[in-house]
Parts: structure tokens; C-alpha cells; sequence
């Protein structure tokens, strides 16, 4: 018995409210109101598209963050 107990990884606790963050960039998509316009044009590039590739930036960090707030030692 003793054994198996050993033998089993140990599980590292995780803040589980770092997840939450990951609808941030989901949510916001969501509401095109916000995007839903062409001015201000940046290089003939309407604000929609702007916003969009904005969007990927920030699912990307959101991301990183909560990767590396949740990941395990190793």
C-alpha cells in the first residue's frame, strides 16, 4: 500500500480562475456592434479587419498567460 502511494504523480494545485480569461477574446467577438464599422481606415484597411487581427494578438497573450499560470513544475 505504501507503494501506491508513491507511485502515483502527485497533482500540483491550480488557480482554475486563470481559465476565465480565456472567454475574454471569445466575448468580445461576440458583440459586433463594437467592430461592425469601416472608419477609421488604417492603409485602406477597414477597422473590422484591424479588430480582427487585434483579436488574435490578444488570444494569444491571453493564452501564454494562463499556460503559464497553469502549467505544473516539471
Amino acid at each position: 500500500m505504501a507503494y501506491e502511494e508513491r507511485a502515483r504523480p502527485r497533482r500540483r494545485e491550480v488557480n482554475r480562475g486563470w481559465y476565465w480569461l480565456l472567454a475574454v477574446p471569445l466575448v468580445v467577438t461576440l458583440i459586433p456592434t463594437i467592430y461592425n464599422h469601416e472608419d477609421p481606415r488604417q492603409i485602406v484597411i477597414t477597422f473590422f479587419y484591424w479588430y480582427q487581427m487585434a483579436m488574435i494578438l490578444l488570444s494569444v497573450a491571453c493564452t501564454v498567460v494562463v499556460y503559464r499560470k497553469t502549467v505544473g513544475r516539471r
